[in-house]
């Protein structure tokens, strides 16, 4: 049997964790106060809230069809493709140890399948993923700045998190200052760490230089577009927050702004780690910051009434990614037994 490779023990090690820790939420939450609390919420208030999960998803969506279109202007595609071809990804990202990348590759799969050239695929892509991680990194960013001035925070931990919510916001700036100068961002992160060094990386460097042209371009030449598409991001950012407010009061608990404002922001670091659906660390870090803000909610039940959601939508996407991947696969093999016939 072949040794685990150090990533695969690196990915390991964090569902473990996860694991571990979601075992201590459910445990500290008690099973009978989750069931209570999961009865009280009715069937008509999840709807409402998957309803208006929905029209959030719809700009996510909505964002990559104008970077796309922008990019690509020689073919109508409906939006609709671009909706569920979005949900696809996102069930394999969630359901996948890859810190929200895991989908990507089929979502340019799949747009490519609509007729789109590879390369502008590839970037429109990429361009979407990297506007969701700046604006969610900024949210968090944020959160973490107010949390240092609460003063049931830690005093020793308070220098961590300003060195941590600073450099979050140093490599959110570095990314759109690099991109508008024609620097590169990737590239120069490439350069600083040396990587040219370590043979297996050296190819990288050109297939970087050639995407970041094309990034790079499409900042400079469409400052409009940039920033009707990073209104976008903060609204479907701002949504996390509206979310947390809603179940919280659904569930008999009112939060100030400021409570609803930490608890959105901090817990979903968890995202931006190799872990399932950030599993068991969403879960202990919405415990955590409710308990050190005073409020009085089940912070399982709380979560798990989100992840009910997240479900609907991961079941949504894989059915969709099941049914094109299908016609996919299908569409190769006929045309490679048409070669043969020939």
């Amino acid at each position: 049997m072949k040794r685990l490779n150090k990533k695969t023990l690196f990915l390991l090690g964090f569902l473990i964790l996860g694991i571990i820790l979601f075992v201590i939420s459910v445990y500290n939450s008690g099973v009978d106060n989750i069931i209570r609390v999961l009865k009280d919420f009715s069937l008509l208030k999840f709807l409402f809230f998957v309803g208006l999960s929905f029209l959030n998803f719809y700009l996510y969506s909505l964002r990559w069809e104008i970077i796309t279109k922008v990019l690509y202007k020689e073919k109508k595609i409906p939006s609709s493709s671009f909706f569920w071809n979005r949900m696809a990804a996102y069930a394999i990202s969630y359901v996948t140890p890859s810190a929200q990348m895991g989908g990507e590759p089929l979502r340019v799969m799949l747009i490519e399948e609509e007729g789109v050239p590879k390369k502008t695929a590839v970037s429109s892509t990429i361009i979407d993923k990297a506007l969701e991680f700046s604006t969610l990194i900024i949210f968090i960013a944020c959160g973490i700045a107010v949390a240092i001035f609460d003063e049931r925070v830690l005093v020793f931990s308070k220098p961590v998190m300003a060195i941590a919510a600073a450099l979050m916001l140093l490599l959110v700036f570095w990314f759109y200052y690099s991109s508008i100068r024609s620097i590169g961002f990737f590239s120069s992160i490439y350069k600083i760490l040396h990587l040219k060094k370590i043979a297996r990386w050296q190819p990288l460097e050109e297939k970087l230089d050639r995407f970041e042209t094309e990034m790079n371009s499409f900042y400079r030449q469409n400052p409009r577009t940039l920033w009707l598409l990073l209104g976008i991001s903060i609204i479907t950012v701002l949504f996390i927050l509206v979310e947390h407010f809603l179940v919280a009061w659904f569930m008999g608990v009112r939060l100030t702004f400021l409570q609803a404002f930490l608890a959105s922001t901090i817990p979903y670091f968890a995202y931006l780690l190799p872990i399932p659906g950030g599993l068991g660390i969403l879960e202990s870090g919405h415990a955590t910051v409710f308990a050190l803000l005073g409020v009085s909610i089940n912070a399982f039940a709380f979560v798990f009434i989100i992840r009910l959601r997240d479900f609907i939508f991961v079941l949504l996407g894989l059915i969709r990614g099941w049914h094109k991947g299908y016609r996919l696969l299908r569409k190769e093999f006929n045309k490679d037994f048409s070669e043969l016939e020939e």
